[in-house]
């Protein structure tokens, strides 16, 4: 069994695309668990197939990856898979199945299970095989948090070499030894996890930064210089030549004799052909530095807000929240007040996106300028969004570009594109409600489909948000950096907590 896995000159593109999406790419795995980040489009997943051998690399080599399982994201799975594992009573099979908790007994009941139950059947299958080396593809995508819980507590017992794509930092943080960095025309392997190695990435990143810009001085001065030892030249070259002179005119020719034996006006030129070459060396030296910058990081976006001036803009005083097909009990009034920041939390299933739904039927009904983000758009909401985007006039459409920027992905390949993905489409609505006035924000997994980079840019924007917010999420570190509190759906009931006393 291999304990290592290594890339080595790598390079790769993909037939539609003339520049390489690999380029000399130099990797190492070991055993234990390596994160893979970046943004949408970085490669994440091309590099897991390309180790997994689904993808072959137009040049390098890949060695020590002859026994690897790859969990793609979906769901799909065989009956003779799901058969053999559902039968198999061997010791891993029920280790895994248990720690993943597993209770499915016959083949039918697979297809209505929940998406995080399927999940877990898939990881167990994957772990119980005991591969030498296991690529998951954001395996807790979509997933709430206590099927996050699961899924991480079985990954620990793992003893391969692991290899983690994934947007949630706090399972990056907590599994993982190492971090794959991929970024456009740059990459870095770093020990340590997610945290550790993007504050490594940073302190390097900045002394890139600071290397280009001595260099940029540099060159610029070089070219000052150049351009006045060439204005020199071009004097001498007047003071060497004969041109003009008449014929009979001997006094000015021994001069230009003179000059010319002397050397002293050939110096100039001398001179400018030096320092030409200095100008090469230190242009080509600051390229080199300026291809591996680090992309401009993602402020995020501004909402142009107001702070309401209403005492609530939620009040419930009733004793439970009655929905027709389920009921919410309370044990307390419920207020929204201008400035709250809430997040709903619990499984799924538990009615969340259904009381973010009722909160924003209640903003509509009071008049209460509100922005409401669902967590999934329907094919005909795609295509109004896409068709609103396309007719703008072209300084609003210039915003909008700006906040998708803003929020990660690049303006121009969007403003090409004929479709967008879901990530692509959720930037594209929030930054199309930039210029509204809401007095409160009401977002349903706003993290969803969201890359990391992504993530963190719409964790700052919501930091310095002013106005009210209530936010439905499953990622704990998103929302404990952006509420204060915290509705807990759990047993038919609302449970409200402080999230600094969790």
């Amino acid at each position: 069994m291999s304990q290592h896995i290594t890339i080595h000159n790598l390079n790769y593109f993909y037939d539609s695309q003339s520049e390489l999406l690999f380029q000399g790419l130099n990797l190492h795995f070991s055993v234990g668990w390596t994160g893979i980040v970046g943004k949408n489009g970085s490669g994440k997943s091309t590099l897991a197939k390309i180790i997994a051998g689904l993808l072959v690399p137009n040049s390098g080599t890949v060695v020590g990856n002859e026994t690897v399982y790859y969990l793609s994201q979906d769901t799909d799975l065989s009956k003779e898979e799901l058969s053999d594992f559902l039968y198999d009573n061997s010791k891993e099979s029920g280790k895994y199945k248990n720690l993943l908790k597993v209770k499915i007994k016959s083949l039918e009941e697979y297809d209505h299970l929940s998406f995080g139950e399927k999940r877990r059947i898939l990881l167990a299958m994957a772990l119980s095989y005991g591969p030498a080396s296991l690529i998951l593809d954001e395996p807790t995508n979509h997933l709430d948090f206590e099927s996050i819980q699961i899924i991480q507590g079985a990954m620990k017992h793992y003893q391969g070499i692991g290899i983690l794509i994934s947007h949630d930092r706090s399972l990056l943080d907590d599994l993982t030894t190492s971090c794959v960095f991929l970024e456009k025309n740059f990459y870095s392997q770093r020990p340590g996890n997610y945290s550790e190695g993007k504050r490594e990435m940073k302190r390097e990143a900045e002394k890139r930064v600071h290397d280009w810009g001595i260099r940029r001085k540099e060159r610029k001065k070089l070219d000052a210089e150049l351009k006045r030892r060439r204005e020199e030249a071009s004097l001498s070259h007047k003071h060497r030549s004969k041109k003009g002179l008449d014929l009979h005119d001997h006094d000015g020719r021994s001069k230009k004799n003179l000059a010319r034996v002397s050397g002293k006006d050939g110096q100039a030129g001398r001179l400018k052909n030096q320092l030409e070459k200095r100008y090469e060396q230190s242009e080509r030296k600051e390229n080199e530095i300026f291809v591996n910058l680090p992309e401009k990081e993602n402020l995020g976006i501004t909402w142009k807000t107001e702070i309401s001036k209403r005492k609530h803009l939620f009040l419930w005083e009733e004793d439970c929240f009655d929905f027709g097909f389920m009921k919410l009990n309370l044990n307390t009034h419920i207020q929204i007040q201008p400035e709250s920041k809430i997040s709903i939390t619990g499984k799924n299933g538990t009615g969340k996106s259904t009381l973010l739904r009722f909160l924003a039927n209640q903003c509509e009904e009071k008049q209460i300028p509100y922005l409401y983000l669902p967590q999934e758009f329907s094919k005909e909401e795609v295509q109004s969004l896409q068709w609103k985007f396309q007719n703008l006039p072209a300084d609003a459409k210039a915003k909008v570009l700006s906040g998708i920027h803003r929020l990660g992905t690049d303006p121009k390949r969007f403003a090409e594109s004929e479709s967008f993905s879901p990530g692509e489409i959720k930037k594209l609505y929030l930054s199309l409600h930039l210029e509204e006035s809401p007095e409160i924000l009401l977002l349903d997994e706003p993290t969803n489909h969201l890359d990391i980079n992504s993530l963190e840019a719409l964790e700052c924007s919501l930091k310095t948000l002013q106005t009210a917010l209530v936010v439905v999420s499953h990622d704990r570190r998103f929302v404990e950096s952006i509420t204060w509190e915290e509705w807990s759906l759990e047993n038919l009931s609302l449970v409200q907590k402080h999230l600094d006393r969790i």
